[in-house]
């Protein structure tokens, strides 16, 4: 049964709650135990300041205790903060890509933030994402290491200066990690790359996705991330508010020309079942054809019960309907990456030879089976 807690969440979700939204996130705040949990969970799953924002507009704020409202604020006031210095550090940087005609295309949070969110403290973000093909990334790294970004030693795609953090993606679907996932796409990336759309990003050029890639892009990182925060569906639902007929009719014909229509299946699954998101009969006729097995259903219900999908569920959903050779490409390289990529996750044991980091993901993987087992006799 879904909380209480995770119920107010999900109406904060509306961008522009209407009275009936605003009346029920009053009822809903009345019926809260634990206030320390609600703000705990808004901030797990990165809605904290949409949160603050729905309370404000529906009356409610004043239910919450000092303390607890001081907590919300004080969050929704670091976010734009924090945004603003994201976003000021990205401007000069792509002022100089600008000038050395470099093209970049957003990801993410930071691609998101004009176009959804117009108050910049209800999306939090973490670093910016960039995806630069392979024949102007070393041109990308002379910029920003010009500009005193260095590398992470432990993710060489990571470059830090202060609070700032570019993380660069060679591959639309981090294959540049894990290579099988080159497999998941019909079609290559330089397609995708050729669909993207030059955008005005505070008076400066750069590239996005095309609108519907950008709603499976967006569908398969949350995937990739057992969906454990509700703030990527929440950019998802905002990207469809307001769609034609001819939207959807186009998402649907791109996510089977790239093989990703059952990706579209599990997202939609989840905006119903969470937020009462209601779809068009062209979307209701998908979820139909590609009707969800046992496993599926049961890895998304997982998700709208508890805080993410259960730890072998990517490796089902994320390889599914590509056939047998591709699944288990996708399935051994994703629990047994390349060693450099294992030094990466074991950073204490970096000098270790190839065999005792590939007995450590093996003792790793059986731990996280045992705590997820562990989790289901809990509940």
């Amino acid at each position: 049964m879904t909380s209480i807690e995770q119920k107010i969440l999900a109406c904060s979700a509306e961008l522009n709650p209407d009275p009936y939204q605003q009346q029920r996130m009053r009822h809903l705040m009345s019926l809260v135990k634990d206030q320390d949990l609600l703000i705990k969970k808004a901030i797990k799953e990165g809605l904290s300041g949409l949160l603050y924002k729905s309370l404000m507009k529906s009356g409610a704020l004043k239910t919450l205790g000092h303390e607890q409202r001081q907590r919300l604020e004080d969050l929704y006031y670091q976010t734009v903060l924090l945004n603003l210095k994201l976003i000021h550090d990205l401007k000069e940087v792509l002022h100089l890509l600008n000038q050395k005609k470099i093209q970049v295309v957003l990801l993410q949070g930071v691609a998101l933030m004009e176009h959804i969110y117009e108050d910049i403290g209800l999306r939090p973000m973490t670093d910016i994402d960039l995806w630069v093909l392979q024949k102007d990334y070393p041109g990308l790294i002379t910029i920003l290491s010009s500009q005193g970004y260095r590398r992470d030693p432990i993710y060489p795609n990571a470059f830090k200066k202060g609070s700032t953090t570019f993380d660069l993606h060679t591959h639309i679907l981090w294959a540049d990690r894990i290579e099988a996932r080159k497999l998941l796409l019909t079609k290559s990336q330089e397609h995708i790359y050729h669909n993207t759309r030059i955008v005005n990003f505070e008076g400066r050029e750069v590239l996005c996705l095309s609108r519907y890639d950008q709603v499976l892009y967006l569908s398969l990182h949350a995937l990739k991330h057992d969906v454990n925060r509700l703030i990527w569906l929440v950019d998802i639902k905002g990207l469809l508010t307001d769609w034609r007929r001819s939207d959807w009719e186009a998402l649907l014909n791109r996510g089977r020309e790239l093989g990703q229509e059952k990706t579209i299946s599990y997202i939609f699954f989840l905006l119903f079942h969470l937020f009462d998101f209601r779809l068009p009969l062209e979307v209701d006729q998908l979820l139909e054809r590609k009707r969800l097995h046992f496993l599926e259903k049961r890895a998304l219900r997982d998700r709208i019960k508890r805080d993410a999908l259960p730890i072998w569920a990517s490796l089902l959903l994320f390889s599914s309907g590509k056939g047998l050779q591709k699944r288990f490409s996708f399935i051994l390289e994703t629990l047994f990456p390349r060693p450099e990529i294992l030094r990466q996750i074991f950073v204490s044991s970096a000098d270790h030879n190839v065999w005792r980091l590939y007995w450590k993901r093996l003792v790793q993987l059986f731990g996280m089976i045992k705590t997820s087992l562990k989790g289901k006799a809990g509940d």
